[in-house]
């Protein structure tokens, strides 16, 4: 049914569940399929003056805690996977890339973690889900 899933994944309870679920329909319902899981760092815009630890080290390094306990989960799984951290507007990047390695599905939670969640909760998902081209999957 499904052969290359997207699973977004920012660190939050909801972005961990749509991961297992993800894991779920592979082993149940597509188990030749593939999932390639994303972290988007979204770009920030700072007028401050420069900080001793270069931001693009810090956003990477987050990025890296972030994938790294989705890809053990999809290695204990058996899953075959491809993970990747990228910089950008968060729903922008999702669909752009979901598009660029012909994903066929989307998996995501209906919210995540970020600093303006407070102000732009479920943005990304809303954006992903206006603008994908593939069918999009929201894990509540």
């Amino acid at each position: 049914m499904y052969n290359n899933i997207l699973v977004p994944i920012d660190g939050s309870q909801q972005s961990d569940q749509a991961l297992d679920h993800a894991i779920r329909l592979v082993k149940h319902i597509s188990p030749s399929a593939r999932i390639t899981v994303i972290h988007v760092s979204p770009l920030l815009i700072l007028n401050e003056p420069p900080i001793s630890v270069p931001l693009s080290e810090t956003l990477a390094e987050e990025g890296r805690n972030i994938v790294e306990p989705a890809s053990a989960k999809l290695m204990e799984n058996r899953i075959p996977f491809k993970s990747m951290t990228l910089t950008g507007d968060p729903s922008t990047t999702i669909c752009h890339q979901a598009d660029t390695d012909g994903h066929d599905l989307i998996v995501m939670g209906s919210r995540g973690v970020g600093l303006m969640s407070e102000i732009l909760l479920g943005s990304v998902s809303h954006g992903v889900i206006k603008h994908a081209n593939c069918p999009v999957m929201i894990i509540k």
